[in-house]
């Protein structure tokens, strides 16, 4: 058996196109010329010779995304062993980050009704919510066991309920939720049109809807090109604006704003880790005072609402 065998092969996740042969992010040694085995040590960071699945850019949507991907239970092996998300970074720079975030979508949203949130982590951004909105209700899906006394803690003398399954909102009441929330979790996704359509029916006809992707399109990804963090083993697809546009379009949404987010990091780990992207491995730098930059780094935010047609895209 070849180790390309060991993997999922995937048509488009948008549209349905078959991949063209020509990959147009890819590295070497690619993933899916290597056993299993030997990518699970890279799974949780970066390296000098990292091994990523090759991207295509499908020739129907323009989607960027890995044709040969890890299968399900390859992946469920894999975050099973995965650290809490940016472990790293300082949790007063998440704060700032995820804080950031909510101010974009409070002008969007009235911050009432139900409020389900998809892969909370320790609940940086739910705190905001609980703090400064007024839902009446929380459904929590969170798999990772390790961060339920934290979300709790977040949620404390609210009604809420959380849920270990990530995907277990198709068990929750049709059109009662008035906001879906997913931080960095749809780049993650093997299906994520069948994700956003199956949400979208536990969602109000005026909800909200906001998601945190990274951006293919911004200048950081042009400038260092495949030594991108965000091109690694845990993204299947990565998106930007008029692939995420067209991604919620075909599910049913309308969005009503899109915008590039700035992300708070420490200095020492933005030099880290720009050295580690370019094969420089340094484990341990000053800590400049821990001084903070606010950066636009390759992200996007995207608020929608449900729209009253699908725009299914033809092959």
């Amino acid at each position: 058996m070849t180790a390309k065998s060991q993997y999922l092969v995937r048509a488009c996740p948008l549209c349905g196109a078959q991949a063209p042969s020509a990959m147009e992010v890819c590295t070497q040694p690619r993933a899916q010329d290597l056993p299993f085995e030997d990518l699970v040590p890279q799974w949780n960071g970066f390296y000098k010779d990292k091994a990523i699945f090759s991207y295509a850019r499908c020739p129907h949507c323009s989607l960027l995304y890995a044709p040969i991907y890890f299968t399900e239970s390859q992946l469920g092996n894999l975050y099973a062993q995965m650290p809490p998300n940016m472990d790293e970074v300082p949790e007063a720079a998440l704060e700032r980050t995820q804080r950031g975030y909510f101010d974009v979508f409070r002008r969007h949203s009235p911050l009432t009704g139900s409020y389900i949130e998809v892969g909370p982590d320790v609940g940086l951004f739910t705190k905001n919510c609980v703090r400064d909105g007024n839902f009446d209700r929380y459904w929590l899906f969170e798999p990772n066991d390790d961060v339920r006394p934290m979300l709790e803690k977040v949620v404390s003398g609210q009604r809420a309920q959380i849920v270990q399954d990530m995907f277990g909102f198709p068990a929750l009441p049709d059109g009662e939720a008035s906001t879906a929330v997913m931080i960095h979790v749809l780049d993650h996704l093997l299906d994520p049109l069948k994700t956003l359509q199956v949400l979208r029916t536990k969602l109000r006809p005026d909800a909200r809807l906001m998601l945190v992707t990274h951006d293919e399109g911004s200048l950081l990804r042009k400038l260092v090109a495949v030594r991108w963090p965000a091109f690694c083993l845990q993204h299947p697809q990565i998106y930007r604006p008029d692939t995420m546009r067209s991604l919620l379009r075909a599910a049913g949404f309308e969005v009503l704003a899109l915008e590039k987010t700035t992300n708070h990091f420490r200095l020492d780990f933005l030099l880290k880790h720009l050295l580690w992207a370019f094969g420089i491995k340094i484990k341990n730098l000053p800590s400049f005072g821990g001084l903070t930059l606010g950066l636009k780094l390759g992200n996007m935010l995207t608020v929608a609402t449900p729209s009253d047609t699908t725009s299914e895209l033809q092959i």
